[in-house]
């Protein structure tokens, strides 16, 4: 599946804006004009909402109460019309999703165009709180099966459900039965299970690829959910007024392979990059095997990232696919770039 072209009306700083995509494109400007906003438009289509934004709504223009992102992309069977809209009505904020201008739910739309981020702030992953590498497993898992979108929806309404009923038991504000609890920790057992299923079959995958940039492991600390371990942790959660156990408290440490040292603590910035970027490429791999569609490649700004040979490592292990690029200067890209047939440069 490829991007053909994308419209954007009220979207960050692009007011009125269109673009077209051939198989690579490399969108130069400097900082702040709205190249990175291109590529966010873009996931958004992807996931239904912003890598970027705390709030989706704040990626509406200022000054404007609606931002609307249109696009065309080439499936198989013939192209195919997404559309996002965004808006803010009397001070309620809404999103709506189109597919052939049909209403869709965000469940069903986030899963018809792949694509795959890589960005700078993308080495937080490696280096910030598990929380982070949660959200990044779950936008990876969620582009591929219905079943864990459904799954993890489910189960983080209840978290939310049963993570409050246990703060209003501490601060003696309400009574709460066994069997109330007993009700939201089925729905959580049953969803959970299913989350750590999934997330032990993508580390496998993971494990058992060959990595051409840097090797490395990883490891999935899960929190499996079990009657027994909540029980086990009752009166901690009631003191904490936080469930304690299930995959809302899993990790993932990526680790040198063949080792227990994790890149977080004993990779230079350097290897952090590089294992960021294998862990992109196999994400690609692993997504067009669970689909079918190949997903879209999008590099933010990723030659201030590597050093040119590392650049050129990386880009001759691409797969064949459709790349979208941002740079903030010509002379950065590679001339190997430049040289190939099918390749616009936008400059902004």
């Amino acid at each position: 599946m490829s991007l053909i072209s994308l419209k954007l009306k009220n979207f960050r700083n692009h007011t009125n804006a269109s673009f077209t995509f051939p198989l690579t494109t490399v969108i130069i400007g400097r900082n702040t004009v709205g190249k990175t906003s291109v590529l966010e438009a873009i996931q958004f289509l992807s996931h239904g909402k912003s890598f970027k934004a705390e709030r989706d709504m704040d990626i509406i223009s200022e000054g404007h109460d609606f931002a609307r992102i249109e696009a065309k992309a080439l499936e198989e069977d013939g192209t195919v019309a997404l559309t996002g809209i965004l808006a803010i009505k009397e001070g309620r904020f809404s999103k709506k999703f189109l597919v052939n201008n049909v209403a869709r739910r965000q469940i069903d739309f986030t899963s018809r165009f792949p694509s795959v981020l890589f960005t700078p702030e993308d080495l937080e992953i490696i280096t910030d709180s598990p929380s982070l590498r949660r959200s990044y497993i779950n936008s990876v898992l969620s582009q591929t099966d219905k079943k864990y979108r459904i799954s993890i929806g489910i189960y983080e309404k209840a978290l939310r459900q049963r993570n409050r009923m246990l703060w209003l038991t501490r601060e003696g504000k309400k009574y709460f039965s066994p069997a109330d609890f007993e009700y939201w920790d089925n729905i959580l057992i049953i969803n959970g299970g299913i989350v750590t299923q999934f997330r032990e079959e993508f580390v496998a995958y993971v494990n058992e690829h060959e990595k051409q940039v840097l090797p490395f492991s990883l490891f999935y600390d899960k929190s499996t959910i079990t009657r027994e371990r909540l029980d086990k942790y009752h009166d901690a959660e009631r003191a904490t007024a936080t469930t304690l156990v299930g995959p809302n408290r899993d990790d993932f440490f990526f680790r040198f392979e063949g080792t227990e040292k994790p890149i977080s603590e004993f990779g230079s910035r350097g290897e952090q990059r590089l294992t960021i970027f294998q862990m992109k490429i196999l994400e690609t791999f692993y997504i067009k095997e669970k689909t079918g569609a190949t997903p879209t490649l999008l590099l933010d700004d990723i030659f201030s990232e590597l050093d040119n040979t590392n650049i050129h490592r990386v880009l001759d292990l691409l797969p064949h696919q459709q790349t979208i690029l941002t740079t903030t200067h010509k002379e950065f890209v590679p001339t190997n770039i430049y040289n190939s047939a099918d390749v616009e440069l936008i400059e902004l």
